[in-house]
């Protein structure tokens, strides 16, 4: 996915053995208080270990290479030829010596010191005793024999997950090991988080002892404590200054997003950042906003619905919460296929919320219903998205519908599977962390294996003690009355909309779509599955809206439409596709922001305009199309 530069040393640290008085074999003191140890033998965990460097005796402390010792130990560090400071880590346990300095950090709490490290004839200098037993480990010192003997731990201890910091990069969720670090109102993070979870970056350290981070093609070469940063090789002034800490450089990542372009949200409270770069988020690219006020549309004239793919909804409850799932396991939402073709095509759009206090594990399941015929999953795909952002219409929605309307959603592990007669499969599994939302869509095609008539279940359930999901075949929990979000199943994912033609030079004209008149086509009552309640669906969440809008021309010249996007019933946000191409709707306050789509040129006597629209859900509807003549 990545290739990760690194320009650390894989060493070693253990703790230094005190050297009692008496102890021989050791050369004249030196002025600096420095013995030279000539026959002192060291063993860690039984095995004895050779050090070509000489071992050295200060204070009665005996102090080994620094190489030499982290790497008996197995510990990796990384050194700061700046501070002069090692940074070594050994079974999650993080411990920094400075030269010259009596005070380590141990897990970042300052420790004072018996000896501190030295430099000797080029050599870093580190106290065995202290590295040794701040490693958990054990010194015995034997007189006689003069021989050190250690014990290391190679267990690695349970590390406190209290309130970590959380870091999302595109939806994808990391728990980090290192803080985010808040200065002047300015957030940073190490640079190894970009260039670990972004495909096509690199991160490494430069002979000057700076960093350069590498994505997309774009290079930023940062120095510690300075706000000259190289971007591409222009030296650009910040108002941030990155920084080095515990061996790893931290940037300003606002910097960082906005010369990629993307966005970034930290809620410190809950000590999450959410960091998108929308080169890889999204195939498609974002229409720029215009602002200015639009006419009152009119309503579409007619529409149907279009496509043998029928849509099934889980959205009701859109927030769990334990009064509406009580239990450990639950089905969410059920839909009883009636079948009436050789392959029946379904879409499943699902969009929850948990407040339920703890994890939970979400999946789509099928359970045949049939006696006799076996039912194969002849195609399966989909996108999910998560997030504890309240951006859901950016995090979920915008990357659901780009990848919809991109013909991107991935192939699941679940397509070729055979369900045999009375058996329960798992289509899709999510897992779902608390207070996150999730939304996804997936496609699936079903057929009778041997030709028959299937007969099935589609079900999405919930399970909060990681139960088995093929097992949950419970009735649907109620309907949220006082949250009535769409909930059941109807016979197509499409509607199409045709527009009454529009003739060049004429006044420009606008429709509303989900107006809740003519394309209103999904209700409650209509819905195929009505188990325990069902919602109407007048937002058209999880489908496609087609447009047809004729155009005439008896100019008898070559004329240029001009169209416009805008939102009618609150925040809008979305994808749309013009004339084959996929562009992003960005979030649009009602009366006084717009996009304007692709123009149309129209060179003969007549044309016809095809759009095609998703919403991204969670954001409030209907939107607004206009065409006039430039």
């Amino acid at each position: 996915m990545f290739k990760k530069l690194r320009n650390t040393c894989i060493v070693s640290a253990v703790a230094l053995a005190t050297i009692l008085p008496g102890q021989a074999s050791a050369t004249a003191i030196g002025k600096d208080g420095i013995q030279i140890k000539n026959n002192v033998s060291i063993m860690i965990n039984g095995e004895t270990i050779s050090v070509n460097d000489p071992i050295l005796n200060k204070s009665d402390f005996l102090l080994l290479p620094m190489r030499a010792l982290y790497e008996a130990i197995g510990a990796n560090v990384e050194w700061n030829k700046d501070t002069l400071t090692a940074s070594a880590t050994r079974n999650g346990k993080l411990v920094d010596l400075t030269i010259d300095s009596m005070n380590a950090l141990v897990d970042g709490e300052e420790v004072a010191m018996d000896v501190a490290p030295f430099m000797y004839k080029d050599r870093t200098y580190m106290p065995l005793r202290f590295v040794s037993e701040n490693f958990d480990g054990t010194v015995n010192w034997d007189p006689d024999t003069q021989s050190v003997d250690i014990t290391l731990s190679d267990e690695t201890p349970e590390q406190p997950q209290e309130n970590p910091y959380i870091l999302h990069i595109n939806n994808h969720r990391i728990v980090m090991k290192d803080p985010i670090v808040m200065k002047q109102s300015r957030s940073y993070i190490p640079a190894n988080y970009i260039y670990e979870y972004l495909d096509d970056s690199t991160g490494m350290w430069l002979p000057d002892n700076s960093f350069e981070l590498q994505i997309a093609g774009m290079s930023f070469v940062f120095k510690d404590n300075s706000n000259q940063v190289l971007v591409n090789n222009e030296v650009v002034t910040l108002e941030e200054v990155p920084f080095v800490q515990k061996g790893k450089m931290y940037v300003p990542i606002t910097f960082v997003v906005n010369a990629l372009g993307g966005n970034l949200r930290y809620i410190s409270e809950k000590r999450e950042m959410y960091l998108y770069v929308y080169h890889y988020m999204y195939t498609s690219s974002f229409l720029e906003k215009s602002f200015g006020s639009t006419a009152y549309p009119e309503a579409v004239p007619s529409a149907r619905l279009e496509g043998d793919r029928d849509l099934f909804i889980s959205d009701n409850p859109e927030t769990l919460t334990r009064k509406l799932v009580p239990k450990s396991n639950a089905t969410l939402a059920q839909y009883d296929v009636n079948a009436a073709a050789a392959t029946n095509k379904h879409r499943i759009f699902g969009w929850h919320y948990n407040t339920l206090g703890t994890d939970v594990k979400l999946g789509i399941t099928v359970q045949n219903k049939s006696t006799t015929e076996s039912i194969k999953v002849t195609e399966s795909k989909g996108i999910n998205q998560k997030t504890g952002n309240s951006w859901v219409g950016h995090d979920i929605g915008l990357t659901i519908a780009d990848a919809v309307l991109n013909n991107k959603l991935q192939r699941s592990t679940s397509k070729g599977t055979v369900i045999e007669p009375g058996e329960t499969k798992v289509i899709e599994t999510y897992d779902l962390e608390y207070d996150y939302i999730i939304g996804f869509l997936h496609d699936l095609d079903i057929q009778a294996a041997n030709g028959g008539k299937p007969e099935y279940t589609i079900r999405t359930v919930l399970t909060k003690d990681n139960s088995d999901l093929r097992t949950i075949q419970s009735e649907q929990v109620a309907v949220d009355e006082y949250a009535k979000h769409p909930r059941g199943a109807w016979p197509s994912a499409t509607i199409l909309a045709e527009l009454p033609a529009y003739t060049v030079d004429s006044p420009e004209v606008g429709y509303n779509i989900s107006n809740g008149r003519t394309d209103h086509l999904q209700t409650a009552e209509n819905s195929f599955s009505q188990i325990n309640g069902a919602v109407g669906n007048p937002g058209h969440f999880g489908m496609n809206y087609k447009v047809s809008i004729p155009v005439v021309n008896s100019s008898g010249t070559s004329k240029t439409i001009k169209m416009k996007l805008a939102g009618r019933g609150g925040l809008y946000s979305g994808a749309i596709k013009v004339n084959g191409k996929v562009y992003l709707v960005p979030s649009l306050r009602v009366g006084t922001e717009y996009v304007e789509l692709p123009e149309y040129t129209i060179d003969g006597s007549s044309g016809t305009i095809e759009l095609e629209l998703m919403h991204a859900g969670g954001v409030n509807l209907p939107v607004a199309i206009y065409v006039g003549t430039k």
